[in-house]
Parts: structure tokens; sequence; C-alpha cells
């Protein structure tokens, strides 16, 4: 009984002991260890640790081991503790600085290569309608271009449905069939040169010129290297065609070579065949027949070539693999070497102004198909002051102002001209509106005149300003 008793005193005296928290001994929290921190340097190319890497460092997953680490240990400098955040380093990229290209404005109305693209599939089983649905030539047409030359019907239906007989290009085919009726028999009234003169060499002209070469210039030099023909006649036939490229025709191709040939009894022939010319061009260069805009009569571009000019005569001037005359370059070239096929002549004299002290002349054929010797014309009482290299034989030219006949004489590349547009008047002022542009672009302030009746104090004045 005593021993039990001194063992509950033992246990009540633990449990008491336990309760007040009187205990002598205090449980110590674990301290758990930091890691130690390292300076790390960055490169463009490796990452070197300056320090000997711990067992925390480890536990993050950074194998010194391991190839991709690509680090290098170095010896130990240990620091205060402290968070180090490693970046990249930050490549900066150098942009050029932007190139400032000077681009000339082209010319209005033109189109850019490539041109309008031809639809990918024909439209098959297409009928024939519209302005030319019961026209008897369209249909014979059709059939040719299917038979001659592989084209679809239903694709010919459809582009000949949607041509138009305007009432404009219907009075231009009679008019060129049947000719225009004179309302009255009398003389016609001086001045016919002064007239057409007036249209082609004006100041606004020659300005658009001198702009037109100022743009141009190396092609238009170019091309005179290549074929031997002055910059200046190039200049003078864009201006006088298409007023270097402002007007290059208010009607559709397709529209113009269709009404001259559907509905022109005596050169009807022609105009189909030159329709034909087109439609084949067009599917060359994989060009919608229904868009680019031509003359009444279907001349194209700039240059305003025939369809079938096109094929013999037109160049790639600016090498781009395609010929575009709608483009200043090409149709440059294709300018140049027109004239250099019909045989110009390098540096040969076009034109000279002549005179004469009587009326004999008028018994000689004149225009630019006549010929005659320098000796019949100086009995006739015609001479010149300069006659250039015209040698042997010269064409008689007569234009007709307010002030009486005005005479030149034109040589072989006079000729040449004519073969653009088989007309005096046409090739003189080509000439003329050449010899005013090089005087521009040649340093000279005055333009130099042919008629009489043009006031040469307005011109100076024109140009001083």
């Amino acid at each position: 009984m005593r021993k039990f008793k001194m063992l509950l005193g033992l246990i009540l005296a633990v449990a008491i002991i336990n309760l007040s928290g009187c205990s002598s001994t205090k449980a110590v929290k674990p301290v758990k260890e930091k890691p130690t921190k390292y300076r790390v340097q960055t490169d463009t190319k490796k990452i070197k640790i300056l320090t000997k890497l711990s067992d925390t460092w480890a536990e993050k997953g950074v194998n010194t081991d391991s190839k991709q680490a690509d680090v290098v240990v170095v010896n130990t400098v240990k620091l205060k503790p402290k968070v180090v955040v490693v970046k990249k380093p930050v490549i900066k990229r150098v942009v050029p600085k932007r190139t400032i290209i000077r681009r000339y404005s082209q010319p209005k109305n033109t189109y850019k290569a490539p041109l309008y693209r031809a639809p990918v599939h024909n439209i098959r089983h297409a009928s024939l309608s519209g302005d030319y649905a019961s026209n008897n030539e369209t249909k014979a047409f059709i059939n040719m271009m299917a038979t001659k030359h592989g084209f679809d019907r239903g694709y010919l239906n459809y582009l000949f449905s949607k041509t138009e007989a305007t009432p404009f290009l219907k009075r231009m085919a009679y008019a060129d069939a049947f000719g225009r009726k004179r309302t009255s028999t009398k003389k016609p009234r001086a001045g016919r040169w002064n007239r057409y003169r007036g249209n082609f060499l004006t100041e606004r002209t020659i300005s658009k010129g001198v702009q037109f070469y100022r743009q141009n210039r190396v092609a238009l030099q170019r091309a005179e290297d290549r074929y031997g023909v002055p910059k200046e006649y190039i200049l003078g036939i864009i201006g006088v065609e298409t007023r270097y490229g402002g007007n290059v025709g208010k009607n559709r191709a397709i529209d113009a070579l269709s009404a001259m040939g559907f509905n022109n009894p005596r050169r009807g022939k022609y105009f189909r065949s030159e329709l034909e010319a087109y439609l084949i061009m067009t599917r060359k260069e994989r060009l919608d027949p229904l868009k680019p805009m031509a003359s009444y009569a279907g001349a194209l571009g700039l240059s305003q070539f025939m369809p079938s000019n096109i094929k013999r005569y037109a160049v790639d001037h600016d090498r781009s693999g395609s010929v575009n005359l709608w483009t200043p370059a090409d149709a440059i070239g294709s300018v140049a070497n027109y004239f250099k096929k019909h045989g110009w002549k390098k540096g040969g004299t076009v034109a000279v102004k002549a005179n004469s002290n009587n009326t004999r002349y008028r018994t000689l054929k004149t225009g630019f198909k006549s010929s005659h010797s320098l000796t019949r014309l100086k009995s006739k009482g015609v001479s010149a002051r300069n006659l250039g290299n015209i040698s042997g034989k010269a064409s008689l030219i007569k234009l007709n102002t307010y002030s009486g006949d005005e005479l030149w004489l034109g040589g072989h590349n006079f000729y040449v001209i004519t073969r653009y547009n088989h007309s005096s008047h046409y090739a003189m002022a080509v000439h003329q509106l050449a010899d005013a542009i090089k005087g521009r672009i040649g340093g000279r302030s005055v333009i130099r005149q042919a008629s009489t009746d043009i006031d040469l104090n307005k011109a100076l004045v024109a140009l001083s300003e």
C-alpha cells in the first residue's frame, strides 16, 4: 500500500509539471539554412558564374555538368544574401535610314504594267447580244477568230455583246467610208496652216514637252543612241499624238475598232484586221480587251500605234519583260524604232525654210510626195539660205497662212515623219514642235517661229516668266 501511494504521487507530480509548463528545457525550432547568393556576370555568348554552385542552387535545376548550361566555374566570392536577377542582353535592332526616292508623276490616263487582266475562265455558252447581235460582219469575224486562232466562241460572244456602237463612232465610221460633206463649194479661206499649227505649238504643249524630257531623259538618250533618232523628234511625235500622255483617247479600243470594222464598207477589211491583231495582243499579254482606251480609229498608247504596228515596231525599251505603250519608256523606244525601220537617216536635215522672189513655184507639184532637184527649184525662184545636208532632190512644202504661202524644203527625214501620218501639215507640226523643245532644253531663249503672224514679243514675255 505504501508503494502504491509513492507511485501515484510521482505520476501526479509529472502531470502537474507538464500542465504548468514549467519545464526547464524548451524545444528549439530548427533553423533553415539560407542559401548562399553569388554575383552573376552576363555575356552575349556565355553566362559566367564567379562562385562554386551550392547544393541549394543545384536543387533549382541548374546542372553544371550539362552541355546545355554552357557555364564556366571560377574562383568563389561570397556575398551578402541578395536576390540577383539575370537578364539577357538586349540587342538593339539597327534600322537603316529611309532612302527617299523622288518619283515623277506619270502622264494622266496611262496604264501601269501589267494592264487589266483578262478573265481566267472563258465564258462558255454565251450568245451574241447587244449592238452587234444582228451584224453579219460580226458573226463572220467571230467564226474566223474561233477557227483561225482558236478563240472560244462563247468568250467572243461575251466580248462583242459588251461592245457598244456609240453615235459618235458611227459618225466617224460613216465619215471615213463616204467622206464629210462640204457645206459649200467656195474656195477654202486662208490660214489653214495657222489654225492647224495653233493646235499643237502652244506654250502649254512646249512646256509639257520640256517637263516630259526632264522626267524621261535617260530613256530618250538611250533611244537616240540606239536608233539614231534625235530626242526632240521623239518628243515631237508624242506631243502631237497625245500631249505626252494627257490624251490617249476617250473611246474603248474594242468599241472604236468594231465600229470602224463592222460599219465601214470602204475600209472595213483593214479595221477588221486591226481588231484581229488587237484581240491576239490582249490574249498574249493577258489583258482585258474591254478596258484599254484608244482614239476613234483604234490607236493605242502614248505613241498611238495601231494594233498591227505594236507587233511590228513596239519594243520593250524599259526591259520590263513586256511591251506597254502606256508607259513613257516603251513609247519612246517604239517611236524611235518606228522611224529607224522606215529609213531614218542619222544626222539628216528634216526641213529648212525657203523663199521665192516670184510666183513661178506654183507650177510645181508640192507636198511630201513631191521631189525636185535643187537646180530646178532655183530656176523657179525657190532658194534657201541654209540647206543643211539636203543635196540632190528635195520636196517642196507649201503652207497656206494668213499672209500668203510659206515655203519649206523637206529632206528625206521629213518624208519618214509622214510615214506616221500621211500629211505635210502633221510632219511640219512635229518638226516645229521638236525645234521649239530643242530650243528650250538647249538653253536658247527664243522659240523659232514658222509663221509670220506670231507675235514674238508675247513669246519672249512667256519665256521670261
